[in-house]
């Protein structure tokens, strides 16, 4: 799977980015930054992600991950 990584300072540019694409992601917020994750992204969303203004774009393949394993503890959020 391919995950790409589009960081910014605006939000609104990234949120439309977000937004257009077919694809699962998350929007990660810092001390003056935002970091846009697309998991499964497509050629199409890398070279889309590309032409918005002021971004840095990566691109990843995948190699081994989690999608959750707990802390062994019941909360309100555990499946």
């Amino acid at each position: 799977m391919r995950v790409l990584f589009v960081e910014g300072k605006d939000l609104p540019p990234l949120l439309a980015l977000a937004r257009e694409l077919p694809h699962p992601y998350w929007l990660l917020e810092g001390e003056g930054v935002f970091l846009l994750q697309v998991l499964g992204a497509s050629a199409e969303a890398e070279a889309r992600a590309r032409e918005v203004l002021g971004v840095r774009v990566w691109a990843f393949r995948l190699r081994d991950g989690v999608v959750y394993r707990g802390c062994g503890r019941k909360s309100a959020t555990s499946p």
